[in-house]
């Protein structure tokens, strides 16, 4: 029996029209919350359950997005108000869409659309549409902390621990090796990696700045026994060596 129409997941798909529409208008902005979560999530498998629109843009293009909608057939039913929540509500043949102008954990709109991903609907033409990193989309459920999102956050973290694990086993540049697993933990405001992806990057170690990087990053003392076992131990490294062993004994665990 299909679902009823007020619990079916929705997808990008579902607003095809609208999101071709904006774009075709000039408007810049990306997609966020559970739609965009979905988006990646699906890329790996996996599900959300989503069923508003919700759509992030510099408040000066509000006006004029809430107008287009007006004019293509859909309906404004919230806008910002002083001292509120950053947000317009509107509705688009029957489904809601959210216009939000701020979110916490969230660049400013220009930056996080610069940094967005594009996904093409291939099922609709081709209509191409921005979603937001998903290591911005990390921090915003992350910082907001609802209850509701953990689903969210849950389907975030299995995506982007695969990127961090691709970027240390293929990257050659030392930055490259390293960079999403910097914005993962920025994402999750923490300073210590979970102790699932440690042990996979661990595996993955091979030039100095992963042995460096990963020593002060660790969750615990017996993944940094883990990274000196793998350093190098020629004569040559002594000194790689030696830095490893200055950035354990900063690290609460160090014995």
């Amino acid at each position: 029996m299909p679902a009823p129409e007020a619990e079916r997941t929705r997808t990008l798909s579902d607003f095809a029209d609208l999101l071709a529409g904006l774009g075709a208008g000039g408007f810049d902005f990306s997609v966020v919350g559970g739609l965009a979560v979905g988006a990646y999530g699906r890329l790996r498998g996996r599900s959300v359950l989503s069923r508003d629109l919700d759509i992030y843009a510099d408040a000066e293009n509000l006006d004029r997005m809430l107008e287009w909608i007006a004019r293509h057939g859909g309906r404004v039913r919230k806008r910002p108000q002083p001292r509120s929540l950053p947000v317009a509500v509107a509705e688009w043949h029957g489904q809601e869409v959210n216009i939000l102008t701020e979110s916490s954990g969230l660049p400013r709109p220009a930056d996080a659309i610069r940094a967005s991903r594009e996904f093409v609907l291939r099922e609709h033409g081709g209509v191409r549409v921005l979603v937001a990193d998903p290591f911005d989309l990390l921090r915003n459920k992350v910082r907001v902390g609802r209850d509701k999102d953990r689903p969210h956050i849950e389907v975030l973290c299995a995506f982007v621990e695969e990127e961090v694990v691709e970027a240390f086993r293929d990257e050659e540049r030392p930055r490259d090796r390293i960079r999403p697993a910097r914005q993962y933990l920025d994402a999750l405001g923490t300073t210590t990696l979970p102790a699932s992806v440690a042990a996979r990057l661990v595996d993955l170690a091979r030039l100095a700045s992963d042995f460096r990087f990963l020593a002060s990053v660790v969750p615990a003392r017996e993944f940094f026994d883990a990274v000196l076992a793998r350093a190098p131990s020629a004569a040559g490294d002594a000194e790689l060596r030696e830095d490893l062993e200055r950035i354990a004994a900063t690290r609460e665990w160090a014995s």
